[in-house]
């Protein structure tokens, strides 16, 4: 996966977890985290949100486990495009690996302007279609934003096909690059209860792109967890997240409940550890941000500036 969820090794460095509860983590020795990484914000709901444990048991008790045509994918398409404007057509997959692997059956059309934003983040060994992920929410080269980072694009020769990285809650960041082929939306779900997606604006795009047949299960969780994603939206805004300045402004940039923090590269591991002994669990990758989780208390993040300071 381009964004795989321990991508350095340093989630290695927790304890064995018992068991996860909106933005906590319980460990078999007692401790608690604070879960700033939430998945790369596929956990931005909480461990499962708050619906979405009914939904999956709901589709087992169903026995919607296998593939199979369903309902569901003509609804996570509709609740897609309404939640990322401007795309028309909506592809579903087992893995991001597979989304990528898709876009070698596609063209790559004129781009309609210059492209915007850092590029980055390494493809999988099965992605050989000369892709490049461009996504407002990695540092690019030296830590500046959409200053036009590196990026690593499949084989192959020719134009690159260029894919946008959504994000929940990237008001605050860079805009998409005008002219992707495709965008990659990261669903406010858990890996393990939702497909990987394609957006197109071009419908000979999407055909080409195909798509795989899944359980419903997996299009049912996503489609519950942009409804509650909606619904969180209302109260998760500015006014919460800059209750997190007076702690952290000193270790991160904030951009909206973006985290990136202030060290070097080099310096990131010990950054890391420090925070884990504080009780906090920040984004495994220096260039991927940290999250601001729904709930947060004043002594969690003193404990944590105490422990970087």
């Amino acid at each position: 996966m381009p964004y795989a969820s321990d991508p350095s090794g340093l989630l290695r460095l927790l304890p064995p977890i018992r068991r996860a509860r909106f933005w906590r983590l319980y460990a078999e020795d007692g401790s608690r985290f604070l879960d700033l990484w939430s998945d790369c914000s596929r956990s931005v709901l909480g461990a499962k949100g708050t619906g979405l444990g009914t939904q999956a048991k709901a589709a087992v008790d169903m026995g919607l486990t296998r593939a199979f045509p369903s309902v569901w994918e003509a609804r996570l398409e509709k609740a897609l495009l309404a939640a990322y404007p401007g795309w028309a057509f909506a592809r579903f997959y087992s893995s991001d690996e597979a989304a990528l692997a898709a876009l070698g059956r596609v063209s790559v059309p004129p781009l309609g302007g210059p492209l915007g934003g850092p590029l980055g983040g390494p493809l999988g060994a099965g992605a050989r279609a000369n892709i490049a992920l461009a996504d407002p929410g990695r540092r690019g080269a030296g830590g500046a934003f959409g200053a036009g980072g590196a990026f690593e694009a499949g084989g192959g020769s020719g134009a690159a096909k260029v894919v946008a990285v959504l994000r929940p809650f990237a008001q605050a960041l860079p805009p998409p690059p005008i002219g992707a082929l495709a965008a990659l939306p990261l669903l406010p779900c858990p890996v393990a209860l939702a497909p990987s997606a394609l957006l197109f604006r071009d419908e000979e795009a999407a055909l080409a792109a195909g798509g795989e047949l899944l359980p419903p299960l997996l299009l049912a969780c996503a489609t519950r967890a942009l409804a509650e994603l909606a619904r969180f939206s209302a109260e998760y805004r500015e006014e919460s997240w800059r209750r997190a300045d007076r702690r952290l402004s000193p270790r991160f940039e904030r951009l909206g409940p973006w985290l990136y923090p202030r060290c070097a590269e080099a310096e990131y591991e010990a950054f890391f550890r420090s925070a884990l002994s504080s009780g906090i669990l920040l984004s495994p990758s220096w260039d991927l941000p940290s999250l601001l989780p729904g709930d947060f208390d004043d002594g969690e993040l003193a404990a944590l500036a105490r422990a970087l300071a």
